[in-house]
């Protein structure tokens, strides 16, 4: 059985990687645009709607995650499916060598190169949110 503590813990943490992980796209959708482009990954008809959309579907996920009694389990699904297709795009750009920005935290083209890091650090966060 896990702590009561260690599960608030982790929907705090989620919800706030998250909040803090949409703001700079939802700022600045065109830089975010280019960040999905970059991973050259979707058709190019989808990369400005993926751009608009997911940010706020991150932060919507991540408020429900912390704070909704009945939307909790539907919010942790939505951020697990989340970060599985973000590693998965992770990953084919590290195989591919691609030397792009994560788009994760910023949409800075120049910061947060993806690495390995980025896989281990997603991976936890899957763990965490399968706790949840």
């Amino acid at each position: 059985m896990i702590p009561r503590f260690l599960i608030m813990l982790f929907r705090i943490a989620l919800g706030a990687v998250f909040i803090f992980g949409s703001m700079d796209k939802i700022l600045f959708p065109g830089e975010f645009a280019l960040a999905v482009f970059r991973y050259q990954i979707l058709p190019h008809f989808l990369i400005n709607p993926v751009a608009i959309t997911l940010p706020w579907l991150e932060l919507t996920a991540a408020i429900a995650v912390v704070f909704s009694y009945r939307f909790r389990d539907a919010a942790a699904t939505i951020i697990l499916v989340l970060l599985a297709v973000f590693t998965a795009g992770i990953l084919v750009n590290l195989i591919r060598g691609a030397d792009i920005a994560c788009g994760c935290m910023t949409t800075s083209p120049v910061e947060d190169v993806i690495s390995w890091t980025h896989v281990i650090r997603n991976m936890g966060y899957m763990l965490m949110t399968g706790v949840v």
